[in-house]
């Protein structure tokens, strides 16, 4: 099985005033494609793309026009977005999680729903009143001036268009685990359902002047209980946000540590976001009372300007290469340095390589052992093809079981060749009865031939597999009756 390769993007900041174009940016994400997937080692092509926030570049506080400057500044990222999808994913937009940023946010909505407090409605302990979770004030330092929410529906408009967005990408697709506007976290599955993604909004309470980033501690709760309610096995659980998780000691900008470990405790294994504009990887744990890691990536900025990049950063982008067992995670951060075009680029913190590899412990059970996701699901198609078979879905049972090994001997693979033949489905029986393991599957497969009118298969299926199977004479002799009396029938 090769590794599962997702395409990581962050800080998009799309508008039609951006210097780099749509086509030029499409244009040097395929080229750089065409690069990796031939370098020594080569890097497989995306099958899923994460787009960690600031979708748009936004709109300052007291722009006239700002509603049809976002609605403008949308269509942009939109386009970029169908074009990316259907070059990268054949247009299969259930491959794609997209979460909102600060960028995302209007301010001037924001604004609006707030009124100036006065002097004498301040709060005696201002500080607490300001610095407490899901703080109805706010305070412009620009200014020195107390707001307070005072509308509070039209303060959760202020990603309306954001959300308007989001549902355009989204409206009628198949195969989403549970995405809605407005959600605190949206639910996708990624890998043939072998990977469970969260996309949470790590814009709660972040506005014209607050900074900061925050999931919500019951989002993520939620996102758990919800994952586990599909009832899906997940070889991987991931989590998805826009806000970092850490800063220098003057910035407010980013979001609780303690909500990732949050995210550790309950099964999550990776973590992805952006808004810090360079590439990073680190592994984050958590003692439960053992310990337990996630690897958290940050993508560099897709299409800041100059002024939004670190000192000595470019524009980046990430690949990430899911290893097969689900345990680890390669890195690639790609960089356009030269004529807006991607090539490697580099980690500092790495020693300039291009490539970090992270790993996490494997799920443990109550008493400490490893839990084996692929056994259980093995075992859940199992008893599901049981269950179809006994009440007369064949078909359906043998479509349960045909992604599965068979290997000799076993109940599925009986199971499944039980249920091909009550299905006639006899191109199945003759895949997996090549060769024949048993007496059993012989007569299946001599059965399956003269059922096709492959009556030299079937007897060159006698001549060569009855001897080694040790198929009593009379039960050989009998089939080979069989088959001469059908084709004579037939002819």
């Amino acid at each position: 099985m090769m590794p599962f390769s997702v395409l990581h993007i962050s800080d998009l900041h799309r508008s039609p005033q951006d210097p780099i174009s749509n086509e030029e940016l499409i244009s040097a994400l395929v080229s750089d494609r065409d690069r990796y997937t031939r370098e020594d080692p080569a890097i497989p092509a995306p099958e899923a793309i994460v787009v960690s926030g600031d979708i748009i570049r936004g709109v300052g506080l007291g722009a006239a026009g700002y509603e049809a400057a976002l609605a403008s500044q949308y269509e942009v990222a939109a386009a970029f977005l169908d074009e990316l999808v259907r070059r990268f994913l054949g247009g299969d937009r259930s491959r794609v999680v997209i979460v909102p940023g600060n960028h995302d946010v209007d301010w001037n909505t924001a604004f609006a729903a707030m009124t100036p407090v006065e002097e004498k409605d301040i709060p005696p302990n201002l500080e607490d009143a300001l610095f407490r979770e899901s703080s109805e004030f706010r305070w412009n330092w620009k200014t020195r001036t107390l707001y307070r929410i005072t509308d509070p529906a039209l303060y959760e408009r202020r990603l309306a268009a954001f959300w308007q967005f989001f549902h355009s990408f989204y409206d009628g697709v198949p195969g989403l685990l549970k995405v809605q506007v407005g959600a605190d976290a949206n639910l996708f599955s990624l890998c043939d359902g072998r990977i469970g993604v969260a996309g949470f909004n790590s814009c709660h309470g972040n506005d014209c002047f607050e900074r900061r980033g925050m999931v919500r501690k019951e989002a993520v709760a939620r996102s758990h209980l919800e994952l586990s309610d599909t009832g899906a096995l997940f070889d991987l659980r991931m989590g998805v946000w826009h806000h970092s998780i850490d800063g220098p000691p003057h910035r407010t900008d980013y979001m609780d540590v303690d909500v990732v470990r949050g995210m550790i405790g309950r099964g999550f294994r990776v973590g992805l976001y952006g808004h810090q504009h360079r590439t990073q990887v680190a592994p984050h744990q958590v003692w439960l009372p053992d310990r337990e890691r996630m690897a958290v990536v940050s993508a560099g900025s897709l299409c800041a300007g100059p002024r939004d990049l670190p000192t000595g950063t470019y524009r980046q982008y990430n690949i990430l290469e899911i290893a097969p067992d689900f345990l680890s995670v390669r890195v690639h951060v790609r960089e356009m340095s030269v004529a807006n075009l991607f090539s490697r680029g580099t980690f500092p913190e790495f020693g300039g390589a291009s490539v970090a590899e992270l790993d996490w412990e494997p799920l443990r059970n109550p008493v400490g052992g490893r839990v084996n996701i692929g056994l259980r699901r093995r075992r859940a198609a199992i008893e599901e093809a049981e269950g179809l078979f006994k009440t007369g879905l064949s078909a359906s049972a043998v479509a349960v079981l045909r992604p599965l090994d068979l290997p000799p001997g076993s109940y599925e693979r009986d199971l499944f060749l039980n249920a091909a033949v009550a299905a006639v489905d006899w191109p199945a029986v003759l895949a997996v009865t090549n060769p024949p393991r048993s007496i059993q599957e012989l007569v299946q497969r001599v059965d399956a031939c003269t059922r096709t009118d492959d009556f030299g298969g079937a007897l060159a299926s006698l001549d060569n597999f009855s001897a080694p199977l040790g198929m009593p004479p009379p039960l050989e002799a009998e089939l080979r009756q069989r088959v001469a009396v059908i084709q004579g029938i037939k002819q």
